[in-house]
């Protein structure tokens, strides 16, 4: 029966805390990420211009308020915020982002409806925002881990 070589067991454990380390600075880019694509969807959905419709709506106290609606194919214009507040982001593992409206708490039932059906991809449109970023973030990531 052959032994391993003292230098193979050495290479060995030098892969697995390479691994460990990968893994570690991966999911902290994920929360980087994260982060980012919140912050662009919600800075979107409130400062972002709006081309659509103005309805006049009625609030309390029998006043008016005038609301620009958002053309199909910009980020939803913001009218109540519930639907704002549910936009969230969870890191499972070191490989998985979840980002979307109902992650972190409940969303509208209207959420599917105004991304998909009527064509307002807030959260398509804050991912393409954020795709230098994001490719930044994992190479940082990926450096940092074999070089620290």
């Amino acid at each position: 029966m052959l032994r391993p070589l003292r230098s193979n067991s050495l290479g060995i454990a030098r892969i697995r805390i390479s691994k460990d380390a990968t893994e570690r600075q991966l999911r902290h880019a994920l929360f980087e990420i994260g982060t980012s694509y919140k912050r662009e969807a919600n800075e979107k959905i409130l400062r972002g211009r709006k081309t659509g419709r103005v309805y006049v709506r009625r609030i309390r106290g029998g006043r008016t308020r005038k609301h620009r609606a958002s053309a199909p194919g910009e980020t939803h214009a913001n009218l109540t915020g519930a639907l704002r507040r549910s936009l969230g982001w969870k890191v499972s593992g070191s490989r998985r982002l979840m980002f979307g409206y109902g992650v972190t708490q409940d969303a509208p039932v209207y959420a599917r409806n105004i991304e998909v059906t009527k064509n307002r991809p807030s959260l398509a449109n804050a991912i393409r925002a954020e795709r230098r970023n994001t490719m930044n973030s994992i190479e940082r990531a990926a450096q940092r881990a074999f070089n620290p």
